[in-house]
């Protein structure tokens, strides 16, 4: 009987091990590469331009409330002329995961 609840304890303690970086983990979040991947597939030429947008977009912290308008402002002026295009890609660029 107390072999039983020790293998069970060690078992729980293996489960719980194994389960810790799982359950503390950064929760993910989109990047640039999103945006540059949406505009690629809208047959887009993604060249510095709008790398440069895609990048801004993506950032967090300090400057983001910023972030996504001035994306897409600057792939306005990469030439993106659909807006529907340019929205959906800076919301791949900071969206949420």
């Amino acid at each position: 009987m107390v072999e039983l609840r020790r293998t069970i304890g060690l078992v729980a303690a293996a489960v719980m091990a194994g389960a810790l970086p799982v359950l503390v983990a950064a929760p993910a979040h989109a990047t640039s590469g999103d945006c540059t991947n949406y505009m690629h597939n809208m047959r887009y030429r993604v060249g510095s331009q709008v790398i440069s947008a895609c990048d801004r977009g993506a950032a967090r912290g300090v400057g983001s409330a910023t972030a996504q308008p001035a994306c897409q402002g600057m792939l306005v002026l990469a030439g993106v002329k659909h807006a529907g295009h340019v929205q959906e890609a800076c919301y791949q660029a900071s969206r949420p995961a």
